[in-house]
């Protein structure tokens, strides 16, 4: 009996860390789906990766204004929707710790560092329902780098800027928050897809 209870109490903190690690890195669950209803002119699109070192993170949490999560460094996937040999637009796949777990979004952005739209992979946040609708969803299209998606310094969505479902807390949060942080390492990253009439250089 003895052995059974350190077996469960041991596969639940096994369970419960695996919920929670990991956050950033996040799997594109439906690839050929989701790509061609981000991007209906796609005809393909490839991985790439890039490195998350010490130098981009420190970059990243000036600009953040807070620190990343410890699971953050290192590398992340992106992918490169193409028309052709014609990179139209980027994809990025990004797990964000909400209050109920890891909440999994596929962000869209086009090539002068737009929002085009995003989805809702998985999530356990109360009013994901209604985060998915297009009446949320259409208030981050459009905008970029240079939006205050969150209140200055924390983690907490700008309401100025967008309008969260009536009743709904902590996702629309998640979602600026982890829309704000895509945007930077959208711009980092790949400085040669943005317009240079974009603002908000990064050192």
């Amino acid at each position: 009996m003895k052995y059974l209870i350190v077996l469960i109490i041991t596969l639940s903190l096994a369970l419960s860390f695996q919920s929670n690690s990991y956050a950033a890195l996040c799997a594109f669950r439906n690839p050929d789906r989701d790509t061609y209803k981000l991007f209906p002119r796609a005809t393909g699109y490839r991985s790439v990766i890039r490195t998350l070192d010490a130098k981009t993170k420190k970059a990243m949490e000036e600009f953040l204004g807070q620190p990343l999560d410890y699971d953050e460094a290192g590398e992340h996937t992106f992918y490169l929707v193409l028309k052709g040999e014609e990179v139209i637009g980027i994809i990025r796949p990004h797990a964000e710790r909400g209050k109920y777990g890891i909440v999994e979004m596929v962000w869209a952005f086009s090539l002068d560092g737009e929002i085009i739209d995003f989805l809702i992979q998985r999530s356990r946040e109360r009013g994901t329902d209604r985060l998915k609708h297009d009446e949320f969803r259409r208030q981050f299209r459009g905008k970029s780098l240079n939006d205050p998606f969150t209140i200055g310094g924390t983690k907490e969505i700008n309401t100025n800027l967008i309008k969260p479902p009536e009743g709904v807390i902590t996702g629309p949060s998640v979602i600026a928050y982890s829309a704000k942080k895509n945007l930077f390492l959208y711009k980092y990253f790949f400085p040669e897809y943005h317009s240079i009439s974009q603002g908000n250089s990064i050192k």
